[in-house]
């Protein structure tokens, strides 16, 4: 084994928090966090250098250092988490490179993903892969003993699994349970802000640790409070209701800043009301608290406002969404070459760092093509589409080692046997460039491959203008015509509702008319003789009243034969009734056709929402 690369997403979380340390969900029966993987990655690669010392670089602190032994390596504060993990693994020779997206301090459990990341790379390395939950009760037990105080573990289940999910915290084993909402819609409503105040975890979560396992009611009453709340935000975001969501998140934040002091800051609280003054349903801090990211949810046609609102206090709003995907591992040897599926490369691209593979199978010489792959994030402000894709394509390389991506084309690598040596007895095409400088003009193409990626790569998506509707990234049109049109009849009964009352109401006022005029019938007959009174005149006007307004059909000639009045009463009614449903097939003709006016709006990359994470030489005889 030579080398090993892996990388994994840092979450946000929303509900839950500090009830996911041992044993304080033992303490609130339902207990429960709320989380989901987000954008901002944390990687770690370990390579075999064959001596017995140890190298690390630490990107994020600019800090790079080697080390002849481990008790070297233990005497230096900035190493202490890879101490742990390469004294659990019993592992030297090794040179160690750690990155992370997330701001230090962020929240965000980034230092988690990192142990995590670090704790697999280890596991490979020593010949027996750790994973799952496995992984997760490795990596908290390992921070506990570096931090010295209880470590959460909901950090952990993001960079390993993905996605959103509620983390069960049952007596035995916590089990996670998926959250079954569209991410789409998640990044719609979703928005992460940084205070620019870093914070620790440990110091808030050890003094709410202590105070409940010392019985202290405020802080019991808080925690329990937190856990109901964590089941409302299950089942809000459970059921797609991202209000409801976001109302227990405005919960979580009160309930939480009760529990103890230094939760909040004066940043925190300024960002809150601002973003909340412009329309987000609420906010909370991520992980501790005391400093750090908070996490909004709000509607998205508030976004452009809460944006604006943000940006007039300390801090900035964070380019990042939800994602569906957990770690991913890569795995380099002598014998086999197993290119990365989401490792990040450097922005400037060093030529040592471009790997050259041979695919093995065909016929004749290899020939060099450049194998690239990148993430591009797709962003449209009106409906707060965020978008990532990952696409891989194949370029054939000129005699002059000019990157022809006009001719390239889309590929699986999966699909393709890849190997660190080439096949026995097959010759590599002369060309007339040497090597290096082959080298040096694939490593100088990174931004020709991005401009072609941007104008290759469009996305499509579709708006309701009358309805204020959005399609989702990879929604049909037809699919979203239904679904306009399904919102079409919503409205309809809305409308229907309307105007039934409307009418109703001149069913009433017709029929008022009616009985006082009969009324004054009645005062005068009273004076006239028995002989010469009308009997029974409205019975048969009451029955074909009825009729028509519960909607059953009615003859009025033959139903009131008496009185020409309450036959011309009927037919004002009759009249109402017909006009209620002209103007009700009006209405649903309009909204009909509302429902079927769609625009479509095309979505063009920057070369800048463009991540490569895949930059490979393969020397092949043909690729298509």
């Amino acid at each position: 084994m030579n080398k090993v690369t892996v990388r994994a997403p840092v979450r946000a979380d929303f509900a839950g928090g500090t009830l996911d340390l041992w044993p304080i969900y033992l303490f609130h029966p339902g207990s429960r966090t709320v989380n989901v993987a987000i954008s901002f990655y944390a990687e770690s690669e370990v390579s075999q250098t064959g001596s017995g010392a140890v190298e690390i670089h630490l990107t994020d602190q600019q800090y790079r250092q080697r080390y002849e032994s481990l008790n070297e390596l233990a005497a230096d504060p900035k190493a202490a988490l890879i101490h742990r993990a390469l004294e659990h693994f019993h592992l030297t020779g090794l040179q160690i490179t750690m990155r992370t997206d997330a701001p230090r301090g962020s929240g965000l459990g980034g230092s988690s993903a990192l142990t995590i990341t670090l704790v697999r790379a280890l596991s490979e390395i020593a010949g027996k892969p750790v994973d799952g939950d496995d992984l997760i009760f490795l990596v908290r037990d390992l921070e506990t003993r570096l931090l010295g105080v209880p470590a959460g573990i909901q950090d952990y289940y993001p960079p390993v699994y993905g996605g959103l999910a509620a983390i069960h915290l049952e007596p035995g084993v916590p089990v996670r349970h998926p959250i079954a909402v569209q991410l789409h819609d998640l990044a719609s409503h979703f928005l992460l802000y940084y205070s620019g105040v870093a914070r620790f975890s440990g110091t808030n979560n050890w003094e709410m640790y202590k105070r409940q396992i010392e019985g202290k009611k405020k802080i019991q009453k808080g925690l329990s409070k937190i856990a109901q709340n964590a089941m409302d935000m299950e089942r809000a975001l459970e059921a797609g209701d991202f209000a409801a969501a976001g109302a227990a998140l405005a919960r979580e934040w009160v309930n939480r800043k009760a529990l103890i002091d230094g939760i909040s800051t004066p940043e925190i609280d300024a960002a809150i009301e601002a973003a909340v003054g412009a329309g987000a349903w609420g906010g909370k801090v991520c992980g501790a608290g005391g400093g750090g990211c908070v996490v909004f949810l709000l509607p998205p046609d508030k976004r452009e406002a809460v944006q604006t609102a943000l940006a007039s206090v300390a801090g900035r709003v964070l380019d990042v969404a939800p994602v569906a995907h957990g770690m991913t591992v890569t795995r380099e040897d002598d014998t086999q070459g197993a290119l990365p599926l989401r490792a990040r490369t450097p922005r400037l691209r060093a030529i040592e760092a471009i790997a050259q593979l041979y695919v093995s199978g065909g016929e004749g010489d290899y020939r060099p093509y450049l194998l690239a792959e990148g993430i591009i994030t797709h962003h449209e402000s009106r409906s707060g589409t965020r978008h990532a894709i990952t696409r891989s394509y194949v370029a054939p390389v000129a005699e002059d080692g000019t990157v022809l991506w006009m001719q390239a084309s889309h590929i699986d690598a999966d699909k393709l046997e890849m190997r660190t040596v080439p096949d026995q007895g097959r010759q590599i095409r002369t060309t007339s460039t040497t090597p290096e400088a082959l080298l040096q003009s694939v490593a100088q193409s990174e931004e020709a491959f991005k401009q072609f990626v941007a104008e290759n790569e469009h996305l499509h998506i579709y708006q309701n203008s009358a309805f204020g509707l959005f399609s989702a990234p990879e929604e049909t049109r037809e699919a979203f015509v239904e679904r306009c049109m399904e919102e079409a009849e919503r409205r309809v009964d809305d409308q229907t509702e309307r105007l039934e009352s409307t009418f109703r109401r001149r069913f009433d006022q017709v029929k008022e008319r009616s009985e006082k005029d009969q009324r004054e019938i009645d005062s005068k007959e009273e004076e006239m003789p028995i002989k010469d009174r009308t009997q029974d005149v409205n019975v048969a006007w009451g029955q074909a009243l009825y009729n028509i307004t519960s909607g059953r059909p009615t003859a009025i000639a033959e139903a009131v034969t008496q009185s020409v009045r309450e036959v011309d009463y009927l037919e004002k009614i009759a009249q109402i009734q017909k006009a209620w449903d002209r103007e009700l097939e009006a209405l649903r003709e309009e909204l009909t056709g509302q429902a079927r006016s769609v625009e479509e709006i095309e979505v063009v990359p920057s070369p800048r929402d463009i991540d490569i994470t895949k930059y490979v030489i393969l020397w092949a005889t043909a690729l298509a």
